[in-house]
C-alpha cells in the first residue's frame, strides 16, 4: 500500500493504478519474507531461542509470532537453505541456494516458489556436482520469475527424475529405457463395463497428469448454473473418457490435436457497413469484434457476406487455419502454450495470429504462436501484447506488471538457450 493512498481511499484509485499498487504490495510481502528469513537464520545461528528459555527456534517462533509449528519449521528450513549465515549446525551443509535467496530479496518470487525449490534440493542426490546444482537452481528461479508455484513444482518433478536417471547404475538405466514400469490390469464385467488398475513410469505419469488436469477441473452446469457435484474420482473418470474419445478420432493427436469445427460468419452488407457488431454471430456471449477474432483463431472461418435477397457478394475460404505441417513446426518450436510460465502441452493449444489475419491475410509460422484457451483469451482481451522477434514469439506484460515492459518468453517447456548451449 502506498503511503499516499490509505485503504480508506482505495475507491478513488483508477483501475490501472490499483493494479500497480497491488503488484507493489506483493513485492513488499516477498522482500519482507526475505528479511524475515535472514532474521530467523541469525536467531538459529546464535542459539537465541535456548538462551531465552525455549526448547528450540521453532518453539520460540511459534510463541513470539503466534504462527503454527508447521509454519515455524518451514521458515527455519527456508532460512537454512538460502541464507549463507544460517548454516552453523555442526553438520556439513550443501551450498546455499543463493540465486533463490537473491530472487526472493528483490521481490521476484514468493514463499511458495521458495518452498518448491528448497524442497527439491533437499532431495538432491549427493552425486550431483555443485556446478550442476547451481545451473539447475538458476533454471528453476528463472521459471519462478514468470510462472506460478505449480509450474515450478512440475519442473522440480522433472528435474528430480533427471537426477535419478543421471545417478542410477548403468544397468538400471538400460533396463528402464527398454522396459519402463507400465502395467494395466483390466477386469471385464458382464454389462460391458470394465474395472482396471495399474502403474505407469514417471515420464508417462507426467503426461497423463497434463492430460487429466485441464479436463478434470470442476465446472458449472451451463444449463442451470449449478456448481459441479462430481467427486474428484468422478471428474477424473470423465476426463479419461474424453481423452479416449479424442484419441479414437485423431490420427495424429500429438501434433495436430484434431481439426476444429468450421465456423461460417454471415452478415449483410448493410450490417457490415453500419458496424452492427451484435449481428456478426448468433452465438451466446459473443458481443465484440475481439471476441469474434479470438473464436475465429480456434475455428476454420469462412466469411460470407450477403446483399439484399440473400445474394452472395463474397464467400471466402479457410486459409486462415494453420495446416497440419505448420502445427508440427509450431509444436517443435513452442513446445506447447508459449505464454510465459504456462505448462500446457501442444494438444491443448490453438494457433494464434500475432498480426490479425484480417490485417494482412498471413497464416505463416512466423505469424503464429501456440496458446492455450486461457492465454488465448488474455492475448485478445487484456493489455498483454504478443510480437515476433525473428522466428520466436515474445510477450510484453502490461505496465502495471513491469513498468519497463521487458519482453518475456516461456521457459516452462525447455531450459533457457544459454543453458542449452552450455550443456
Amino acid at each position: 500500500m502506498s503511503e499516499q493512498t490509505p485503504t480508506s481511499r482505495l475507491w478513488q484509485v483508477p483501475d490501472g493504478d490499483l493494479a500497480t499498487i497491488m503488484v507493489a504490495c506483493e513485492e513488499k510481502l516477498r522482500t519482507g519474507y526475505a528479511e524475515m528469513l535472514a532474521i530467523v537464520g541469525e536467531i538459529e545461528q546464535r542459539g537465541l531461542a535456548k538462551s531465552l528459555g525455549f526448547k528450540d527456534t521453532s518453539a520460540f517462533l511459534t510463541d513470539a509470532l503466534r504462527i503454527s509449528g508447521r509454519e515455524a519449521r518451514q521458515r527455519i528450513e527456508h532460512a537454512a537453505a538460502i541464507m549463507p549465515s544460517s548454516s552453523l549446525t555442526g553438520v556439513p551443509q550443501p551450498p546455499p541456494l543463493s540465486a533463490t535467496g537473491e530472487a526472493l530479496a528483490t521481490g521476484d518470487i514468493n514463499a511458495e516458489h521458495v518452498h518448491a525449490i528448497t524442497a527439491i534440493f533437499q532431495a538432491c542426490p549427493t552425486e550431483i556436482p555443485a556446478e550442476q546444482r547451481e545451473a539447475d537452481e538458476r533454471i528453476l528461479v528463472e521459471l519462478a520469475r514468470q510462472a506460478g508455484p505449480e509450474a515450478v513444482r512440475k519442473a522440480c518433478r522433472r528435474l528430480h527424475a533427471i537426477w535419478e536417471q543421471d545417478t542410477a547404475p548403468p544397468e538400471d538405466k538400460d533396463r528402464e529405457q527398454v522396459n519402463p514400469p507400465r502395467r494395466l490390469d483390466i477386469t471385464h464385467r458382464k454389462d460391458g463395463s470394465i474395472r482396471f488398475k495399474g502403474e505407469l513410469d514417471a515420464e508417462t505419469a507426467e503426461e497423463l497428469d497434463g492430460l487429466l488436469g485441464p479436463l478434470a477441473k470442476p465446472h458449472k452446469n451451463p444449463a442451470t448454473g449449478e456448481h459441479d457435484t462430481r467427486t474428484a474420482a468422478e471428474r477424473a473418470g470423465d476426463a479419461l473418457a474424453e481423452i479416449i474419445a479424442l484419441a479414437a478420432r485423431c490420427d495424429e493427436l500429438s501434433t495436430q490435436g484434431g481439426e476444429r469445427a468450421v465456423m461460417i460468419v454471415t452478415v449483410t452488407l448493410a450490417e457490415l457497413e453500419d458496424r452492427v457488431q451484435q449481428a456478426l454471430l448468433n452465438v451466446p456471449g459473443l458481443t465484440s469484434i475481439d471476441a469474434l477474432r479470438r473464436l475465429a483463431c480456434e475455428s476454420k472461418m469462412v466469411p460470407a457476406i450477403f446483399g439484399n435477397n440473400a445474394a452472395p457478394l463474397y464467400v471466402g475460404d479457410a486459409s486462415r487455419f494453420a495446416t497440419p505441417a505448420q502445427r508440427r513446426y509450431l509444436t517443435a518450436r513452442d513446445g506447447g502454450c508459449a505464454w510465459p510460465g504456462c505448462t500446457r502441452g501442444p494438444k491443448w493449444t490453438t494457433p494464434h495470429h500475432v498480426v490479425a489475419w484480417s490485417v494482412d491475410k498471413r497464416t505463416d509460422v512466423d505469424n503464429l504462436v501456440l496458446l492455450c484457451t486461457r492465454h488465448h483469451r488474455m492475448a485478445h482481451h487484456t493489455a498483454w501484447e504478443v510480437r515476433m522477434n525473428g522466428h520466436l514469439p515474445e510477450f510484453i506484460p502490461p505496465p502495471w506488471i513491469d513498468e519497463q515492459r521487458k519482453p518475456m518468453r516461456n521457459l516452462a517447456h525447455a531450459p533457457p538457450p544459454e543453458y542449452q548451449q552450455a550443456a
